[in-house]
């Protein structure tokens, strides 16, 4: 396998690109070597298949589901060597998959999960053992539903995964992205590694409309890296909205490059076998053809190992009629309220809010916010609070007289449609609370210097406005921390790079930095940061007080500054901790750093490498506030890149 990662680098779909293609794989395909290469594994028992088993193990079948937006994917498996068909569902829209920034603002390892775990019951209970898992993934799929953070969004998404297979459900990561160049492959790299060593067994995915050439962005030309380097046995699955164009020369230039980028299961609606992986694979690997059989003897090992390490092929779903999947409800989503808002601005003390019979808080929602305002205000009643529902608001026109008289308002939005109202209700001259109920983290604010309250919500869900109005009145206190930076619409070159790694290469500072997150009552001070050196790991230990007048949850945030002329960003995560704090309060904390988190990956040597030098450690509350720093001289250092055999 390693042949194909060897290859140039030219036009996509080339004559000679092509023709390299077809040369390195026809090179021997032999097991990978390593005492930890779990996809060996699986190769004896791919070998007792037969070629046209195989060929169905690689293939999947896509249907539309009796539901708008939604398609089921049906891996038939193998019967006759125990290996059971399973299913998953598929959401043919790339904005109706659901968003894991609310989730990601909570840094809670512990609750990501069980968010998991969850899930996991209620994929089983519909009859599938397949899920995909967004945040991270071999494509970009837009600032709304990729973490930004290697470290945050592999952690917080590794979680996720490692719960679906505690309940015996497959995750797959990755979702519905665009094929072609990918610019930000090595951080999105990190985040797979980083997330894999915490769910083994799990695949990645590669969702697009249509198979096209780099057909996985950036794992085209990585499976060196993947098999030889991560010792990474799992599946790499491809699936398609849109049957692949016909062709001979075409569909063998899209199969080279599928199987360059590593691909082991690929599917499409239509009929099986005009899959890319129906003829077109079995004549590539018939007798003579371009595909060593060697090759599909590994594409089959790994689907068969992810089947395994997620204990699906042992514990498989009830396999009956194909029938609608039920829409879920997150019985976690309350929580993920409570710890994943973030409080984005509190002048003037608004909040915490106290509505009387006399001044009642006037809550405001225009067009989808409407429902969710209605709701709220219901629950800032039943919260003590004295709130009522304010009159519809016309698009254009003057204010609802009820606005004109109150004295405190919160104004829920779910877009940038309700800016104009959002401006019109502060020019009024009350105090105004604008709660975001939307993932977007590119969203301009010209109201922003005229409100005295921001809180980020996320998308609204079901459930949320009871924890919502506790947050409002002073019941619980704001812990969330932005898992993106917010750029107001205003970014450096390169938007989609639009990171806390971009702002700072420009030395622009962005509207909210990444991690940022206020606390109504609690504050915290950090002190007596050491960093030490044990082995390849950096052992960072601090202390946190709470020196507030109540209690609060504080999220202490550990940063690299590497040496001058890495050529790197200024500083990178590399450790967090969530800790709850009574008033006056302290705690001493401490976070363990791999190499991974310390250096970057060496293409030619398959290792992190960490250059020797003088690094910088910083802790505070986020990407832009870091108060403490301690200099701490490495040595050079190299860490193997294989995944740990025992999971993360």
């Amino acid at each position: 396998m390693a042949g194909i990662a060897g290859r140039g680098t030219g036009r996509p779909g080339g004559r000679w690109r092509g023709a390299a293609l077809l040369a390195a794989l026809s090179l021997p395909a032999g097991p990978h070597a390593g005492a930890a290469d779990r996809p060996a594994r699986a190769a004896p028992q791919a070998a007792r298949l037969t070629q046209a088993e195989k060929l169905t193990l690689v293939r999947a079948d896509i249907v539309a589901a009796p539901a708008e937006g939604v398609s089921i994917v049906t891996l038939p498996g193998v019967p006759r060597a125990g290996l059971p068909a399973l299913r998953m569902a598929l959401l043919d829209d790339a904005a109706a998959q659901p968003s894991p920034l609310a989730l990601m603002a909570t840094w809670d390892r512990d609750l990501a999960r069980r968010a998991g775990q969850a899930r996991a019951r209620a994929i089983r209970a519909g009859g599938r053992a397949i899920a995909a898992v967004g945040g991270i993934g071999p494509l970009p799929a837009g600032r709304a539903y990729d973490g930004e953070d290697p470290l945050l969004a592999g952690r917080m998404m590794g979680e996720v995964a490692a719960g679906l297979i505690a309940g015996h459900v497959l995750p797959l990561f990755g979702g519905h992205g665009q094929p072609g160049a990918d610019t930000v492959s090595e951080d999105r790299m990190l985040a797979l590694h980083v997330a894999l060593e915490q769910a083994r067994g799990a695949g990645m995915l590669c969702h697009v409309p249509v198979v096209a050439a780099r057909p996985c962005g950036g794992l085209d030309g990585q499976e060196h890296r993947l098999r030889d380097g991560w010792r990474y046995g799992g599946m790499v699955a491809l699936l398609a909205d849109r049957p692949t164009p016909d062709g001979t020369a075409p569909r063998r230039d899209l199969l080279l490059s599928a199987l360059a980028a590593g691909i082991d299961v690929e599917g499409e609606p239509g009929a099986p076998d005009t899959a890319l992986f129906g003829a077109t694979l079995r004549q590539a690997v018939a007798k003579g053809g371009f595909v060593p059989p060697a090759r599909l003897d590994h594409m089959a090992a790994h689907v068969m190992q992810s089947m395994d390490e997620a204990g699906v092929t042992e514990h498989p779903p009830p396999f009956g009629a194909l029938r609608l999947p039920a829409p879920y409800r997150d019985p976690l989503a309350e929580e993920t309220v409570a710890e994943g808002a973030v409080l984005l601005r509190n002048e003037n003390t608004v909040l915490p809010l106290a509505g009387t019979a006399a001044e009642p808080i006037l809550v405001l929602g225009a067009g989808a916010a409407r429902a969710p305002a209605h709701a709220v205000a219901e629950a800032m009643g039943r919260a003590g609070t004295v709130a009522r529902l304010a009159a519809d608001a016309p698009e254009d026109g003057p204010l609802p007289p009820d606005v004109a008289q109150a004295g405190r308002i919160v104004i829920l939005s779910t877009g940038p449609e309700d800016d104009r109202l959002i401006g019109a209700v502060a020019d009024n001259g009350g105090h105004v609370v604008v709660v975001l109920l939307s993932d977007d983290p590119g969203r301009p604010m010209p109201w922003l210097d005229l409100v005295d309250g921001v809180v980020q919500a996320w998308s609204w869900r079901e459930g949320g406005a009871d924890i919502l109005a506790d947050l409002l009145t002073g019941r619980r206190d704001f812990s969330g921390r932005l898992p993106v930076t917010f750029t107001g619409g205003v970014a450096p070159p390169q938007e989609h790079l639009a990171g806390y790694k971009a702002f700072d290469r420009a030395h622009v500072a962005p509207l909210f930095p990444f991690g940022y997150g206020l606390s109504v009552r609690a504050r915290f001070a950090y002190g007596e940061l050491k960093a030490t050196r044990d082995g390849a790991r950096l052992l960072v230990a601090f202390s946190v007080t709470n020196r507030g007048d109540a209690p609060g949850r504080d999220v202490p945030q550990v940063y690299l500054d590497l040496p001058e002329g890495s050529g790197e960003a200024p500083k990178r995560l590399i450790g967090w901790r969530g800790v709850q704090l009574a008033p006056g309060q302290a705690a001493r904390l401490s976070v363990a750093v791999d190499a991974r988190m310390l250096g970057r990956w060496n293409p030619a040597t398959l290792e992190w490498v960490v250059p020797a030098g003088d690094y910088g450690v910083s802790l505070g509350g986020h990407s832009a506030n870091l108060g403490r720093q301690v200099m701490i001289h490495l040595p050079d250092m190299r860490v193997p890149g294989a995944l740990p055999d025992d999971g993360g």
